[in-house]
């Protein structure tokens, strides 16, 4: 059995999230709050993994060191 508790939020961010809710199929306000932690943690994630993201090209042959001079 899951503890449920209160959680007091304004009316504009109940809506908000009531909204988030149904444009996400989501079966619960619950639903809807993991459904943004999860996002958070994904971009968090991505400012970590994704700072040089544009600057890395894939390794070519050229790349490879016993093919090296030296």
């Amino acid at each position: 059995m899951v503890n449920k508790v209160t959680v007091k939020v304004s009316e504009s961010t109940l809506e908000m999230l009531k909204k988030l809710k149904e444009e996400n199929n989501l079966s619960s306000i619950d639903d809807a709050i993991q459904y943004l932690i999860r996002l958070y943690r994904e971009e968090k994630l991505k400012t970590f993994f994704g700072i040089d993201k544009e600057k890395i090209t894939p390794f070519t042959r050229d790349d490879r060191i016993e093919d090296r001079d030296g």
